[in-house]
């Protein structure tokens, strides 16, 4: 008895010690995936938790009125172009008058300025910081408001346009980079959706000025949104830690962190981590940099997802809605129409913040580029079968084939025609040397009534897109790169993408002559499925992955 008793013994302590060694193993697993942040599972309560993200919510959404005032420049054609057709008069009671190809330029030279702005603001945001960088942009945001405001004429309007690229360029670098670093990992994808959000908002907001206020009144609305940012930057928001760090503000990147961590929190091992991770990269000349295989291919990456982006139609849509339901005669009006789009959009971008850390950024760009690859490919028959129910103008040959007399043509030609008819024209035959602009309808095709479809495909594309292919080049853009070099090499991707949407938006025209609006629709969705073939097999995961 006493031996068997010995050896229940023995066996329970092994089991004991068995226990022992799983709960050690899986608490080196935490430490392993939270050390990166210094986070050490020390005992922080599930309110002190909730106030700390908070906290970090409310500082993102701070420094997201930056893309408020993004968006209001981007979309400020949308209503401009639609005030300028039905009074173009400018602020001093004089005309202007833009052609097709200007009105084109209206959006593509901001891609033009997009290229100065990120160099310049890359090379700013990592001397002297993210915080600081932002609150400078006051200045060029209030040239080119003014330029725009005040424009006598089409040269100094696509000026003032070239200046928002600039402004644009600069606040994607340093906005971005700023958000990615404040928040803890386990929300950072959330979080990372929410200057989306307020790009979608700021479009809905400008559309609907553009109900009240002429095109020159609307600078002084986005020229306000500017100030709002920089007097929030100025009174209530912190550096980034990660720069702190880096520039060897210790104390004062102790003190940030300790706000954002909380207490509980080894943020001594964060700030250790951070310098190990860009001690050396920090030091190195960009070019150094460059040449890294691993820097190289998230360059490849990145670059590639934002070509994608730009040439699927994603960045196109938004600068020409009102005039793409226009031209495919939906049942709304334009202005009604492009809100509608937008708000449906900025509802696709909810989802994103739950679904991005849920399911991650490679699934949720898959799905995302598939729904839009279909939603353009009715998009392209609607159109098809729209042009083929409405060609336009009658030519003489029609004229001929439905009856109708060919011009040139008396009424001695048609007998008993009395002079008094003659006279008053009252005969079925129109003016000499005129055409009909009448659009012949085949009413049995499926769509001359269907109004609808636009309006649906596009709300379904811009909903989808702002679960993925919208914010996930711009999170990727931040998230694959070092903190030391991160404001520099976001830059060279921008300027590549800045590139990307100059040809597409001033493309978009001279395509859609080429392919016909059908065509134009098509070519889009090709885009959108190479980009789906791309992600599955280039692009890596990020989410719970530490960034810097």
């Amino acid at each position: 008895m006493e031996e068997e008793n010995m050896v229940e013994e023995t066996t329970g302590l092994q089991t004991e010690e068995r226990k022992g060694e799983e709960m050690e193993d899986e608490d080196e697993a935490t430490r392993k995936q939270t050390e990166g942040r210094g986070e050490e599972c020390q005992t922080e309560s599930p309110s002190d938790r909730r106030k700390r993200l908070i906290l970090q919510v409310v500082m993102v959404l701070g420094g997201s009125v930056s893309f408020l005032g993004i968006s209001v420049a981007a979309s400020w054609p949308n209503p401009a172009i639609l005030d300028l057709r039905r009074h173009n008069t400018t602020i001093y009671n004089t005309t202007i008058t833009l052609t097709p190809h200007q009105t084109d330029m209206l959006g593509s030279m901001v891609a033009v300025g997009i290229l100065p702005g990120t160099w310049t603001w890359g090379w700013l945001v990592s001397v002297i910081g993210r915080r600081k960088s932002m609150m400078l942009l006051l200045a060029p945001y209030t040239l080119a408001w003014g330029l725009v405001a005040l424009a006598p004429g089409p040269v100094v309007l696509l000026i003032g346009r070239v200046v928002h690229g600039v402004c644009i360029g600069a606040t994607f670098v340093s906005a971005s980079t700023y958000i990615i670093e404040l928040p803890d990992t386990s929300i950072r994808g959330a979080l990372a959706t929410v200057p989306n959000f307020a790009l979608n908002l700021g479009a809905i907001f400008t559309v609907t000025l553009g109900f009240s206020l002429r095109w020159y009144e609307v600078p002084f609305v986005g020229l306000a949104v500017i100030l709002l940012q920089t007097i929030l930057l100025a009174l209530f928001l912190p550096e980034s830690p990660s720069f702190l760090v880096i520039k060897g503000r210790t104390m004062e990147a102790k003190r940030v962190l300790l706000r954002l961590r909380g207490p509980s929190i080894d943020v001594e091992k964060e700030m250790e981590n951070i310098l190990t991770e860009n001690g050396e990269k920090a030091e190195m000349p960009l070019l150094k940099v460059l040449r890294e295989p691993a820097i190289l291919r998230s360059l490849a990456i990145v670059i590639t997802l934002f070509f994608v982006q730009n040439f699927c139609g994603l960045l196109v849509f938004p600068v020409n809605m009102t005039r793409i339901f226009q031209d495919a005669g939906t049942d709304l009006s334009s202005e009604v129409a492009t809100i509608i789009v937008f708000l449906v959009q900025m509802s696709g971008t909810v989802l994103a913040c739950i679904y991005l850390d849920r399911l991650g950024r490679k699934p949720c760009l898959v799905f995302s580029l598939l729904v839009m690859a279909m939603s353009l490919v009715v998009m392209g028959f609607y159109r098809q079968c729209k042009d083929i129910a409405s060609p336009g103008d009658v030519t003489t040959e029609q004229q001929q084939q439905h009856f109708l007399p060919a011009t040139n043509t008396t009424f001695d030609d048609y007998g008993d025609v009395t002079k008094e008819q003659q006279q008053q024209q009252q005969f079925i035959l129109p003016a000499t040397n005129t055409t009909l602009d009448t659009p012949h309808y085949d009413t049995d095709l499926w769509c001359v009534d269907q109004g609808w479809v636009p309006l649906a495909c596009l709300t379904l594309f811009m909903f989808t897109s702002s679960m993925g292919a919208g914010p996930v080049p711009s999170i990727l853009n931040v998230e694959y790169f070092p903190t030391a070099v991160r404001a520099q090499l976001s830059g060279v991707c921008m300027v590549a993408g800045s590139g990307f949407n100059l040809m597409a938006l001033q493309l978009f025209t001279p395509m859609q002559s080429a392919f016909t609006p059908a065509g134009l629709y098509w070519c889009y969705a090709v885009v959108c499925l190479f980009g789906v073939a791309f992600t599955l097999a280039c692009v890596r995961e990020t989410r719970g992955v530490v960034v810097g």
